[in-house]
């Protein structure tokens, strides 16, 4: 983890990272339109055919991804996250080919508008070892000097990941707050987010796609399709079951999470931010493309995030694809995870096929996690003091190998999670929400 945030060292996840590939592995494969069927880096070079001498004559861009900051030793440490790029001046039109399974025949004049607004980035050229100047703001105001902050340089694919102390910023805050950021040495868009996490308080770490917008990834192509071409559609009552939680957690804070590579940031961070808190944001690093690196980095990234923050209660709306990995991050850290909330979709969609299993779920405190299947099965819960369960929502949980399609729940309420109903999974490879809290509060 970078430093110097105040955590522990970062652990190895050799052994979490194997049992969490293992059990995942089938899953991934059954994804493609989340976890694979992106072109690489190398496809989209070779389809623009840019030569070194036209990439020269590019000014460098930087995107930063919405982040978080911490507070220790009487200063704020900010998380620099996000990629060094150049944009070639190019019609999207051939780009469009290379997202495997995306058919863009028969679009109306909205669908073509949408689909050109989102594979503009997907000619974004990574800028290897770029070295970046930030400046940061707050109250409408800079707080560091005019010569700004000079990061460490970007790795290989152009990407920073970084915590930089502010001494500028020394004011500690009971409620999360939102600061500004931007990159001075670059042209085009270079500005972000941030928001200064309290020390203590409620975390919200929530899956986006069908946990928040109704994605289908579970369904070959159709995710892809309502991804780039359809307007986003909210999953009904999320948006007001986010909107309470904000009101009433105390300290609250936000951390969104998805599987979608990178080159998607902007539209994802419009979308999010019209409809729901503003957070921080874990997309695909541009590097990585193969299921089980996919599913690793966003370990990854949850550990980070736990480490960084060791006061605060986590709570996790997630889903399957990642539904081992919620179980063992509350194993690993038994004292940050308040509930973990998974969302059954396959009891509202039958389109859900995809296996998965809850043999991780066995050996946590059954009244830690809640498979559900609406908003309003999570809209009265007293979280702060624990209660994680709608008891009028039965659960019958089972614990193995579950899914695809074996089983089916055409009826609407939630199956047994046992081997004759197999589809309760969306809420982790498609919707897991995990609420995490602090100490004291």
């Amino acid at each position: 983890m970078p430093t110097p945030a105040p955590a522990p060292a970062p652990q190895a996840l050799s052994s979490l990272s194997s049992e969490f590939t293992s059990a995942t592995g089938a899953v991934a494969s059954a994804l493609p339109t989340v976890l694979g069927g992106w072109p690489s880096l190398e496809d989209i070079e070779k389809k623009l055919e840019l030569s070194n001498d036209d990439l020269s004559n590019i000014s460098t861009s930087a995107l930063l991804i919405p982040s978080y900051a911490n507070f220790s030793n009487n200063a704020w440490n900010v998380r620099f996250y996000g990629l060094a790029y150049k944009l070639p001046n190019i019609s999207t039109d051939d780009l469009d080919s290379l997202i495997d399974g995306l058919r863009t025949n028969d679009l109306n004049d909205t669908e073509r508008s949408l689909l050109q607004n989102r594979t503009q980035d997907l000619a974004s050229i990574p800028v290897p070892r770029a070295n970046l100047t930030a400046i940061i703001s707050a109250n409408g105001s800079t707080v560091t000097n005019s010569s700004g902050i000079q990061l460490a340089t970007a790795d290989e694919f152009g990407e920073i990941d970084q915590f930089v102390s502010v001494p500028e910023l020394n004011r500690n805050f009971s409620q999360t707050t939102v600061i500004t950021t931007g990159i001075l040495n670059v042209t085009g868009p270079g500005n972000g987010t941030v928001i200064l996490v309290p020390e203590q308080g409620f975390s919200v770490v929530s899956d986006i796609d069908d946990v928040m917008r109704i994605t289908k990834v579970y369904v070959p192509n159709q995710g892809l399709f309502n991804s780039f071409v359809e307007p986003y559609v909210n999953v009904p009552g999320i948006p007001e079951l986010y909107a309470k939680w904000f009101k009433t957690l105390p300290g609250v804070a936000f951390h969104y999470d998805t599987t979608t590579p990178v080159e998607l940031t902007r539209t994802y961070v419009q979308y999010l931010f019209e409809n729901f808190p503003l957070g921080s944001l874990e997309m695909r690093p541009i590097n990585v493309s193969q299921p089980s690196q996919i599913l690793e980095a966003r370990q990854d990234s949850l550990v980070k995030l736990f480490q960084t923050f060791p006061q605060r209660k986590f709570g996790d709306t997630s889903s399957s694809t990642l539904l081992s990995a919620y179980p063992q991050i509350a194993q690993q850290f038994p004292n940050q995870v308040q509930c973990i909330f998974i969302r059954n979709t396959s009891a509202t969609d039958s389109d859900d096929k995809i296996p998965y299993s809850t043999k991780e779920f066995q050996n946590l405190d059954e009244n830690r996690y809640f498979f559900y299947t609406t908003a309003e099965d999570l809209m009265n819960l007293d979280i702060p003091s624990g209660q994680c369960k709608n008891q009028s929502i039965p659960q019958n949980v089972t614990f193995g190998e579950q899914g695809g399609v074996l089983g089916n729940n055409s009826s609407g309420s939630l199956p047994s999670v046992s081997s004759k109903n197999l589809n309760v999974w969306v809420a982790v490879v498609v919707g897991i929400v995990m609420v995490v809290g602090v100490g004291a509060i």
